[in-house]
Order: structure tokens, then sequence, then C-alpha cells
């Protein structure tokens, strides 16, 4: 072995320089794999890797051009993470196929890749040996912060159970998840049974006689078979949110009308769900079942949720999307427009399509096209908001596919944003997104409680309003206008400072619009106001000052009197809409006297202007 090692340093020597020319520690490292995996070979020298687990699985990957996380010392590279080319950052053929690392799965048999919007968490299902039998686990892996996947985990209780699970959509922000499984079914169907066992116990008392008796049990039989059919054939698709302690008991989706009667060929006692996705907002959902209105074995229909929070009866997509066969696995693009899924009615065996939605309606869409032959056999598909790569699965490995451009979803606005108190702290907090045209509500999410963080995707084409709240704060908010705006991909970082809800706060009512010069507001401008209302109506006894702010420009008095009508028509707002009481609601108007920000630009004088919500008594 050292005689081979020794020719191959050989013949690579005129390559080498010093071992200097590269620092000694954790390096990232690009070069071809030699030697069944003992030796990487970058532009600057030749190094050694031990042999160590994972070096034995490089040792199946030689020949390879690969990226490697390294710990560097001298001429020794130990591995700890890798990925193969071709690398994200590079110019890659359409839909070339890309392996995920085996030490990310731990050669698990794998499907149903998941990954956040922001594509920094991998959700997947893997098949694992439990009491002597195969069932279905939600594994998981992140980035690190050179880009590499970690070593994927199972996840730990509640989200995985005895029975099989999976991550249907991971939404926005990665603090809730949309998933499947059987989370509470038998302990309902257990609570039905001590339930039905005693209203039978006291028939055998209290009846009369033998037939009334009989006819006491059959009615106790048909509302056992009914209520236990109800709970068997509810929607099995819940969603989970992230606590300081880990993920929440998943809590089942209200879908009161779902039902699925598909079942497999082999086993007509098992039911088979084709699959789901949820649009970015949480508030639309695409699923795969049978029902009375199917073209085929498995047909996608939409749900949408109403202002209760119940998805409505779902509606079948029609014949454009489904055939005789079996439509399923849907994916909804970050736009919410663009739908993927797989098809086994269209092609010899199973492919992935791709139809766009075509105006407002969830039931107009284009006709189907495949997208690769490239991707026959794969049944899985998901895209994160970010990067131009899909992630799929095929005969139980994971891969990242290189999305076209005529393929992608379209462009829309990631907003990246944390929620903290006046101090720093990160607060969990419900964070909304409206329509500020419609006013309406569009999506919600919630923020880690551990830092704060959350996400939200916004789509073209609309004037959203956006806010952050919890119980015991004030709400604050922000706005972003992508009406008639350049379409692309963009990232845009928020911080939302939540004051307590206590005497001397106050927050800047940033969803207030005014014409110019005008005491007159904008009808974008109520949700603001109806949302502060709320909270008057809540604490009945709290007493507010609404303060009036003006930039610099024109005299002092004419400011003065402006600010003075602005925050007079958010008072007499309040008044007449909500019937606050006269006596709560206070106004000043201060004109150009406070600033908060240099008058000398445009964004300085539009941060001056200004309405400010401040709280006078508890």
């Amino acid at each position: 072995m050292a005689r081979i090692l020794l020719i191959i340093l050989l013949l690579f020597g005129s390559g080498l320089t010093s071992s200097q020319s590269i620092k000694n520690g954790i390096q990232v490292l690009e070069g071809d794999l030699l030697n069944t995996g003992h030796l990487l070979r970058t532009e600057k020298q030749v190094f050694r890797i031990p042999s160590t687990v994972l070096q034995e699985e490089l040792a199946y990957l030689s020949g390879k051009k690969i990226r490697m996380l390294c710990d560097v010392q001298g001429e020794v590279c130990s591995p700890i993470r890798y990925e193969l080319e071709p690398f994200e950052s590079g110019k890659t053929p359409d839909w070339t196929l890309k392996k995920i690392p085996r030490y990310v799965t731990q050669g698990l048999f794998s499907f149903n890749p998941q990954c956040t919007p922001d594509g920094k968490i991998l959700f997947w299902t893997a098949l694992v040996r439990e009491g002597g039998r195969s069932t279905q686990k939600i594994w998981a892996s992140r980035r690190d912060q050179y880009g590499f996947w970690m070593a994927g985990e199972q996840l730990p209780s509640p989200l995985n159970n005895r029975y099989p699970s999976a991550v249907i959509s991971a939404l926005p922000g990665g603090n809730e998840l949309f998933v499947f499984g059987n989370f509470g079914e038998e302990e309902l169907l257990d609570q039905l049974k001590r339930e039905m066992t005693q209203k039978s116990q006291i028939a055998t008392r209290e009846a009369a006689n033998a037939k009334e008796f009989h006819i006491v049990l059959t009615k106790l039989e048909n509302e056992y078979k009914e209520r236990s059919e109800k709970i068997q054939n509810r929607a099995p698709l819940y969603k989970a949110r992230k606590t300081e302690t880990g993920w929440s008991l998943p809590n089942p989706i209200q879908f009161p009308s779902f039902y699925n009667w598909y079942k497999k060929a082999d086993n007509p006692h098992q039911q088979v769900f084709g699959g789901s996705a949820l649009s970015s907002s949480g508030r639309t959902l695409i699923y795969s079942a049978q029902q009375r209105k199917n073209f085929g074995k498995l047909d996608l229909y939409v749900s949408l949720q109403n202002d209760s929070g119940i998805f409505e009866e779902g509606i079948n997509l029609g014949n454009t999307l489904n055939t005789g066969e079996e439509e399923m696995a849907p994916f909804l693009g970050p736009d919410d427009r663009t739908l993927y899924f797989s098809s086994s009615g269209r092609k010899e065996g199973i492919s992935i399509f791709i139809s766009r939605r075509n105006g407002d309606s969830w039931t107009n869409w284009s006709e189907p096209q495949e997208l690769s032959q490239n991707l026959r056999g794969v049944n899985f598909f998901s895209i994160p908001a970010v990067g131009n790569w899909a992630y799929v699965s095929r005969d139980g490995e994971l891969f990242m596919a290189a999305i076209p451009q005529n393929f992608q979803p379209e462009p829309v606005v990631v907003i990246k944003g944390k929620v903290v108190d006046e101090e720093g702290k990160p607060l969990s907090a419900f964070v909304q997104y409206e329509s500020l045209f419609k006013k309406k509500t569009i999506g919600s999410t919630i923020s880690d409680p551990n830092n704060g963080e959350f996400s939200i995707i916004l789509p073209y084409e609309e004037n959203y309003g956006f806010y952050g709240e919890k119980e015991g704060y004030l709400p604050v908010s922000q706005n972003l206008n992508l009406v008639g705006k350049e379409k692309e991909d963009k990232e845009k970082t928020v911080l939302l400072v939540l004051p307590k809800l206590k005497k001397g706060n106050q927050i800047v009512m940033n969803n207030l619009f005014f014409a110019f010069r005008s005491a007159e507001f904008a009808k974008e401008s109520e949700p603001e106001l109806d949302r502060l209302a709320g909270i008057l109506k809540k604490t009945s006894n709290l007493k507010v000052l609404i303060e009036g702010h003006t930039d610099n420009v024109g005299t002092k008095a004419a400011n003065q009197k402006l600010s003075l009508e602005r925050a007079n028509s958010v008072a007499v707002y309040l008044k007449s809409k909500h019937k606050i009481e006269e006596t709560r609601i206070s106004v000043v108007g201060l004109g150009p006297t406070s600033p908060i920000a240099e008058n000398g630009s445009e964004e300085g004088r539009a941060a001056n202007r200004r309405v400010v919500f401040k709280i006078l008594e508890e």
C-alpha cells in the first residue's frame, strides 16, 4: 500500500507545492478524489485522506470531482462533509441530477424530500426497521455555515411515533410543519369505545324489556360506526410548530369534508393517500385522493381555507391535469402559481409534470408539460424559494436537480425577519401578512421562540402589510408594495421590535397612508387602524395619545396644522367606526418639531412624516 501511495505522489508531484500553502484547520477544498478515496488532488497540492467512516463512503467515489470540508493538518485532510460535482455555485446542464451524500441519509431508503423555502433545512421520509417491521419516519438535515448538508437525524417524538409519518410542506421560516401521519386517532377511538360501552351498560340497566334494549343497542351500534368512520377518514394532515423545547404535538387541520376511497390493490383495507401541498400562505391545500368527482384512480383537488380556519370541500382540478391513472405528490411553487406533480397517466411509467395557474382561479391550469426524461421514475419534487435546484427522490435515494429558467416558479420576495422586545430579546410572535388593497389576510406564520426569526414569501402584484403581534405587546407593522415592480427574486431583512403594552410605550403606525399634504387617509390604512381599535376594545381601561408629525418642508404653522388634522383623522375613525369612548383618545399635532431622522433626504423626510400611537394609561 505504501508503495502504491508513493507512486501516486510521484505521478502528481509536479503539481505539488509546500503544505504551508494552505493553512491548517477547518478548510473547504475542491479537487479530484483519487486512489479509492485516499487522496484529494487540489490545484495547490495533494492531500492524504485518513481511514475514517466517511473515507469508506468516499472509496466508492474515486475519480469524481468533489468539494470537501476538511480538518487540514499539513498534508492530511480529515473529511467532515462533502458534496459531489456539479456544485451549486457553477453553471450546470439542465436537469442534471446531483446525489445527496450517503452520510446525510445514513444509507436508508429515503424519499419525499421537502426543503424549507430558505433552503437551509431538508426534511425527508426514511424507511426504518422498528419492532420487526418497516415503517416511515421523518428525518432532517441542516446546512452548515459552508453550505454542506450535515448528517441527517431522525426527528424525536412527537413528530415521529409508532405510525408512519412524513413532512408534506415546510412553511416559510421552517417554524411550522405540515405533516402526514396518525396523531391521536387511536386515543380518540379508544375514548369512543369507552363512551359507547358506558352507554350500552346504562341501556342494559334502564331498558324496560329486551325489545327496547335491542332498539337502543342498534342505535348505539350505528352511532359508533358513523363516529369511528369519521375519525378514521379525517384528513391525515396536521400542523406542528416549533416551541422552546422542540416541536409541538401535531394538531389536525380542520378539513371536515375530506374523504378518500382509494385502496391498495393488494390490501383493500388500507387507504392510499396521494399526498398534498400547502401554499406558502398556508391557506390553500392541493391534495391527491379518490372522491366522487374523480376522473381516474387518484385525482388532484384544491381546498381553500375560510376565515374560520376551516378547509372547505375540495374542488377537482379538472381533466386538464387529471387522467384515468394516478396524479399524485403535488408541490406548489413559492409563487403559489406553479404546480409540479407526478403522473402515471401521460408517459410510460411515472414522471414529473408542470402546470401554471391561469389568472386568480384555482381550477384553470395550463396544459401539463413533462419536466425532463431525466426525471422519469421520480415521484416526489420540491423547490425552495431561493436557488436554482429542486429536491427529488428516485429508487430510495435523494437528489438535487438543476432547474432551467423556463421551468422555475415566478420570482418572489422573501422577507427574512426577526421579532424582539425592546431589550432585543427574541419573541415567539404571530406574524401575519395581508393585502392592503383588499383588506384581506393572506397568510401567517410564527417566529422562532429561541431566536425570534421568521420568513414569509410575497408574490408580486400585491400591496402587502405585515405585522407581528403577541399578547401583552403592541403590534408593529411594515409594508411592501409589489404592484408593477420588476419581477426578480429578492430578499428583504426586517426587524420588528414589539414594545410591551404599558404606560409610556409607543409605536409608529407604519401602514397609515395619507395623500400629499392631506389629512385624508387611504383605504389601505384601515387594517392598521382596525387592529389598534381591537387593542383598545380588549383593554378597556387603556388611554392613548395620537401624535401627528411632519417633515420640515413648508411653514411651521402649516405643518403643525396638518399634523394635528392627521392625528384627528385617526381619532375620529376609532371613535366613529369602533365606538371608542371620547375620553380614551387624546390628540396632538407636533409638526416638524420632533424629527427622528435627518430632513436632508427624501428617506429621512418620509420617516419624519408619521403618526404615533402612545399609551397614556394602562
